[in-house]
């Protein structure tokens, strides 16, 4: 096992949700005895530039990129995904509200009346005064759903070798115009069900409800809890597959798939990691526009989180290495 990248050369690494410009200070590789974290293999300490150096820190391969073009798109993806990410709530949030706005001034206000409409609704409004106990619902509701719209949204930290994949993913199907071999194996639903029998097992051997496991993740919620949780995935990913989840290339492609498996069939029995990765990374903005309490939003996010963290352990047989299928018919029909 070699070195990638030298001392004193410059690079990108990931940190936290995006990648900035860096230098390597140090090169180290590590095995299950010297490792200073959970990884192996080789390890680069890093400074990241304009940063303090309170802030270097070792950090695996998987985080490391090459300075070259090709990194750089790789940088630009990734603010892309998590611009995309965090700013579709705010989006629709600001959409929602002007269009509250709108349709406040058009029910309440006189500035887009005709006159003689104007000379009606004052006339009218002394009138009316004494059914305003009526009226008082319709406050009660646009307080509500400002409440609503004010929401804060929810955050899903996405591991750092996750959103390689991500960047990889983008790369092989919008640059190199490949394509994911459906049906995957495991599919969705398959993997939400092989989750939910690993976080059975490891509760059958922890020592009481409340032990951690040797991973360090607490197994405190009950089975039907997780199975809800997991139901839950499966059924946002259905949903959301057509319309929020694929790229433009892959339109065809999906297309092509409903025809062939018949319209009755679920998305999430064709499609595999790949994909669940990305509803993943959009959960935020849907559970945000839900009517989900606190304690339901925070065990979805725990468990969520832990199945993010197996997915790592089972990368090498969820996800694709690299996507075989290219295929031009599906070019020349997503150009039209």
């Amino acid at each position: 096992m070699s070195l990638e990248y030298q001392v004193k050369e410059l690079v990108l690494c990931f940190h936290g949700p995006l990648i900035y410009e860096a230098q390597i200070l140090d090169a180290e590789i590590w095995d299950a005895q010297s490792t200073k974290t959970e990884q192996t293999g080789p390890h680069y300490f890093v400074h990241y530039k304009g940063w303090n150096k309170k802030w270097d820190e070792w950090v695996p391969a998987s985080r490391v990129l090459k300075d070259n073009e090709e990194g750089r798109a790789k940088q630009g993806m990734v603010k892309s995904v998590q611009k995309a990410a965090s700013g579709k709530a705010k989006d629709d949030k600001t959409t929602k509200e002007k269009q509250d706005k709108d349709k406040g001034s058009e029910r309440g206000g006189t500035s887009g009346i005709n006159s003689s409409r104007k000379d009606t609704v004052l006339a009218g409004s002394s009138r009316d005064s004494h059914k305003a106990g009526k009226k008082r619902p319709r406050d009660v509701a646009f307080d509500s759903e400002d409440s609503y719209l004010k929401r804060p949204e929810i955050k899903i930290p996405i591991p750092d070798v996750l959103k390689v994949k991500l960047v990889d993913d983008w790369e092989y199907i919008t640059k190199n115009h490949q394509l994911v071999t459906l049906p995957r194996t495991p599919n969705v639903k398959e993997i939400t069900e092989e989750f939910k029998a690993y976080i059975e097992s490891k509760k059958a051997n922890a020592a009481g409800a409340n032990a951690a496991n040797a991973d360090g993740v607490k197994l405190t919620r009950s089975d039907a809890v997780l199975a809800e949780v997991m139901n839950g995935i499966v059924l946002y990913f259905d949903k959301a597959l057509g319309n929020n989840l694929l790229y433009r290339f892959e339109r065809a492609q999906y297309m092509d798939i409903r025809r062939k498996t018949g319209e009755l069939k679920p998305m999430s029995e064709v499609y595999g990691a790949e994909h669940l990765l990305r509803l993943i990374v959009n959960l935020p903005s849907y559970i945000a526009h839900t009517t989900m309490d606190t304690e339901s939003v925070n065990m979805m996010r725990e468990h969520i989180s832990e199945m993010m963290k197996w997915m790592i352990k089972e990368m090498e047989r969820l996800f694709l290495k690299e996507y075989e299928t290219t295929t031009m018919q599906y070019q020349n029909i997503s150009r039209t």
